[in-house]
């Protein structure tokens, strides 16, 4: 390990923060996906003397709502759609030409392993 130059130590570190900076831009990209934003506690500094807790850093689970949150209407999307699924199958008819039953079949290969 002595005979390691100093060029070789740099080119390493340099490797080493663009990898990191590489795993937190994909962290970023995956919050994104799963919450519908970012919730970028990379980029904050830490607030010292304050109660540790996930209020404000995940969108308000300490009771406040988060600022760009989207559950909620995730949520209600996914209601109306089942009840239009729901009004589909009830009346035989077909929804973008396909019944109920094959809808669910989509489902239900796309959602079991």
């Amino acid at each position: 390990m002595g005979d390691i130059s100093t060029q070789q130590k740099l080119q390493l570190a340099r490797q080493v923060r663009e990898r990191y900076q590489q795993d937190r831009q994909d962290l970023g990209q995956r919050e994104q996906l799963l919450y519908g934003r970012t919730l970028s506690y990379f980029e904050e500094e830490p607030v010292y003397g304050e109660r540790p807790g996930y209020g404000g850093q995940y969108g308000g689970m300490d009771g406040a709502p988060g600022k760009n949150g989207t559950l909620g209407l995730r949520i209600l999307l996914a209601a109306i759609l089942v009840c239009l699924l729901a009004l589909v199958d009830r009346r035989g008819d077909t929804l973008f030409g396909l019944t109920s039953g094959q809808i669910l079949d989509y489902i239900s290969w796309d959602c079991t392993p």
